[in-house]
């Protein structure tokens, strides 16, 4: 936004010079707050890594449960079916094939009345049922998928989740979702043919059930451990931050103390040495009448003198008040001839440190003297007012204004005005505001926390 100039209403465009310190807005925030903060941030994200976790866990349950169960059936098939199997099972002669079949009964009796299986099938390579312990399958043909030709050829094994829509599962609806294992097995002349198990889809959900359970205690079981963990040190970094301010905002106030005593000591020394002198000298020569002019000047020089004491040495403004103590920062200024207004309307005593209401006339003290000395001002405004927990200082002139561009370029030797308001609103964790343009008059204006922590 520098580098503007004003806009079509007429008004300078305002430019942020130094926005509100984020440290203190840290300061402001009960250490409660942002401990409870924390802790939520830490359940929410446990509870995000447990959802992603547990539908992870999902995927990697069925994916688990689908490989037993191809592999309890490759099992069945290698160590019960293969064995049973006898050529005559896919033979013409039905007394032959009747017998095949009933060994087969027998070999896998137990696997039916155990229960794991709901549906058991052999088929013949060209989708003929050759046997099930379901018997009205027996005999039917039905076309095979892609995936059970696949499997005949590789004699791999393999599971999906059966259709039962189709016409040779009709005898598995009602039992819920199923899983349809299949592996190829082999009679003893090398004839391919192809072994099914059906199992309830239950046992899946229910591994994968047990597993999510599993998860989601390990991901909030470690979030508890890190809270256990990372609640102490941060309340230990809570407590550095909060000793840190303090110690800064000591640092702060004995700076501005050691500027006021050292102000006090000079209009103090420039009071009863220089200033006692010329006065006295100015007495003498006023007493004869060629040296009347001399004396004149003297006087003058005197009251200028006594000006540059005031400018010094300013009215305090926790004694004396914040509306005497921004009267005096203008004295220099009206010295210059300049004409200033000072309105203040915050209550007194003014509820704030000593370094905020330093810094306060510190500010005024400065943005005045540059209005007189640079901008050419024949009229200066200074404004403080209480805004709500802030306080709002404003300064005025109608001077040539200048364009706010130039702010960013290194200043003149000489010329650390704008440099030393900055730091005002640096120090203090305040904001400082500039709205000026060439010919339209500069105003700057500082907000600072007058009841905040950080200058208390």
């Amino acid at each position: 936004m520098r580098g503007q100039r004003a806009s079509t209403s007429g008004q300078p465009t305002p430019v942020v010079l130094v926005a509100a310190d984020p440290r203190r807005r840290a300061a402001r925030t009960p250490w409660r707050r942002v401990l409870v903060g924390v802790v939520v941030a830490a359940l929410l994200g446990g509870a995000v890594v447990a959802t992603a976790g547990t539908l992870v866990a999902q995927r990697v349950a069925e994916s688990f449960a689908v490989r037993d169960a191809t592999a309890d059936t490759a099992a069945l098939a290698r160590v019960v079916v293969e064995p049973a199997l006898v050529d005559d099972v896919a033979g013409r002669d039905p007394s032959t094939r009747a017998a095949a079949r009933a060994r087969l009964d027998d070999a896998l009796a137990g696997e039916s009345r155990a229960g794991s299986t709901v549906r058991l099938k052999l088929w013949g390579a060209d989708g003929t049922v050759l046997w099930s312990d379901e018997p009205r399958l027996v005999g039917e043909r039905f076309p095979l998928s892609d995936e059970d030709l696949e499997a005949l050829r590789t004699d791999r094994s393999d599971a999906e989740v059966s259709d039962l829509d189709e016409p040779e599962n009709r005898y598995e609806r009602g039992h819920g979702p199923l899983l349809e294992a299949y592996q190829a097995v082999h009679t003893p002349s090398g004839e391919a043919l192809l072994f099914e198990a059906y199992r309830p889809y239950d046992q899946v959900l229910a591994r994968a059930a047990d597993l999510r359970t599993a998860f989601a205690a390990l991901a909030f079981g470690t979030v508890g451990v890190v809270l256990l963990l990372l609640v102490p040190l941060l309340l230990w970094l809570l407590l550095r931050i909060r000793t840190g301010q303090r110690l800064r905002e000591r640092l702060l106030g004995r700076a501005l103390d050691a500027e006021a005593d050292e102000r006090r000591r000079l209009a103090g020394e420039l009071h009863d040495g220089p200033v006692q002198d010329v006065a006295g000298l100015a007495l003498s020569l006023g007493a004869v009448p060629e040296t009347r002019a001399a004396a004149e000047t003297l006087r003058q020089a005197v009251s200028a003198l006594r000006t540059s004491m005031a400018t010094i040495r300013p009215a305090d403004p926790g004694r004396d008040g914040l509306g005497a103590a921004l009267d005096d920062a203008c004295a220099r200024a009206r010295a210059a001839g300049v004409l200033t207004d000072v309105d203040v309307d915050v209550a007194e005593p003014l509820d704030a440190s000593a370094a905020a209401r330093t810094a306060v006339v510190r500010f005024v003290r400065e943005a005045v003297w540059n209005a007189a000395k640079h901008a050419g001002a024949s009229r200066i405004g200074v404004v403080a007012r209480a805004d709500g927990g802030d306080l709002l200082v404003r300064v005025t002139d109608d001077g040539v204004g200048f364009d706010p561009a130039l702010l960013d370029r290194p200043a003149p030797t000489g010329h650390l005005g704008t440099t030393l308001l900055r730091e005002v609103a640096e120090d203090t964790g305040g904001s400082l505001l500039l709205r000026t343009a060439p010919g339209a008059g500069t105003t700057w204006e500082l907000t600072l926390p007058a009841r905040t922590e950080s200058l208390r």
